[in-house]
């Protein structure tokens, strides 16, 4: 068995090995953590699935969709470079999905 701080560094060292995606995941999923023990009306995530793959994209938006209608008294704003699919349960008045054009 080895002692805590080997461990630890084994863990440093496994979190090294994670692509920018599952990094980019593993810090979404921990901010949403942080941000339910913390009392504020408004969230702003920006460029959060910048480096993420498909599957985990929509993972992502799906479970941030899900926890911004869960929580109705608070607001979130989600800001992506990347185009937004359609999702079927984020059609509510509570939602809304704004696209800027492109620049010139």
């Amino acid at each position: 068995m080895g002692s805590l701080n080997e461990t630890s560094r084994r863990q440093t060292a496994e979190l090294g090995t994670l692509s920018g995606g599952e990094r980019s995941y593993a810090t979404l999923s921990f901010l949403m953590a942080m941000g339910e023990s913390m009392e504020i009306p408004f969230r702003v995530m920006d460029e959060f699935d910048v480096f993420m793959d498909a599957a985990n994209r929509a993972a992502a938006l799906e479970m941030l969709i899900a926890m911004a209608t869960e929580v109705s008294h608070r607001q979130f704003i989600f800001l992506t470079p990347l185009e937004v699919p359609r999702m079927e349960h984020a059609d509510t008045e509570a939602i809304r999905v704004f696209q800027l054009s492109a620049p010139e």
